[in-house]
């Protein structure tokens, strides 16, 4: 456990799968959220960059904004 901050998330992901304490589940559940919600965010920063309209570049915007907020 103790060489978590020199793992990827992945491998920490993949060392707790199965983990029986509850609070290795909760940062394991919580990690795995921040992996989606980067993911997620990756995504649309890809289609922000591609945007022909502002309009189309603003909710992109917004949509990350909601994404960092926990919404």
């Amino acid at each position: 456990m103790f060489l978590h901050h020199t793992m990827t998330d992945t491998e920490i992901l993949r060392s707790c799968e199965g983990c029986e304490s509850p609070h290795l589940r909760l940062v394991a559940d919580r990690l795995r959220q921040r992996v989606q919600d980067l993911s997620a965010i990756g995504k649309l920063a890809h289609c922000g960059r591609d945007a022909m309209m502002l309009d189309e570049l603003i909710d992109t915007l917004q949509e990350i904004e909601n994404i960092t907020e926990g919404e």
